[in-house]
């Protein structure tokens, strides 16, 4: 008799400890913070997307480099147009007669090369 007496005390106390950290078969809200929660649930109802970090880095490193429209600039000077790379910053040599394109500093030029 003691002895089950003993073992329903202890069943009654291990219920009721385990009680607390469940609250209707969900965990507890005290085991992540407000804001964790707030976030999972922006993620559930589609205002949150998750990306890898390796696309996010990707993403960055494009919008560094400025991959957008009008990144190029065409600037014209006599027989001559020059392509300049807004986001580098670089010129290069895009049209130019046959002499120039023979010319090795202009052929060095080349938007081909670069």
């Amino acid at each position: 008799m003691r002895t089950l007496f003993s073992i329903l005390a202890l069943a009654t106390i291990l219920g009721l400890s385990t009680q607390g950290c469940m609250d209707n078969g969900e965990i507890a809200t005290n085991v992540v913070s407000d804001s964790q929660y707030a976030n999972v649930k922006k993620l559930e109802s589609g205002q949150y997307t998750l990306i890898s970090n390796e696309d996010l880095n990707k993403l960055k490193q494009e919008a560094e480099l400025g991959r957008s429209v009008g990144r190029y600039q065409i600037h014209k000077e006599e027989f001559r147009t020059w392509r300049l790379d807004t986001s580098s910053g670089r010129i290069c040599l895009l049209l130019a007669s046959e002499a120039d394109w023979k010319d090795t500093k202009m052929a060095a030029e080349n938007c081909n090369l670069q």
